[in-house]
């Protein structure tokens, strides 16, 4: 599991910080849509973009989770931000 280290608190405008937040909620709702715990690798590596590390597995572990194509979305919106705008 490699990580990509960028500084969260530079990157981010409030907006970002919305999306995410929002991210982890809808991914957070779908597992108890489930009866599910949220409390997994996938959402691990979610709550790391706080402390400012993308992991490169992230969106390939979100697909073998099963989390459905508009979460796939946004995991990949966020991954596609990190990538182009990292100092």
């Amino acid at each position: 599991m490699n990580t990509i280290r960028f500084n969260r608190h530079e990157l981010f405008t409030e907006d970002w910080m919305n999306y995410h937040s929002e991210t982890l909620r809808v991914v957070e709702d779908f597992h108890m849509s489930r009866n599910e715990s949220w409390f997994n690798a996938v959402y691990n590596m979610l709550c790391g973009i706080w402390d400012g590390y993308l992991y490169t597995d992230l969106l390939e572990s979100a697909k073998q989770l099963g989390l459905p194509t508009h979460i796939l979305q946004r995991i990949a919106n966020t991954i596609r931000f990190i990538e182009i705008n990292k100092k």
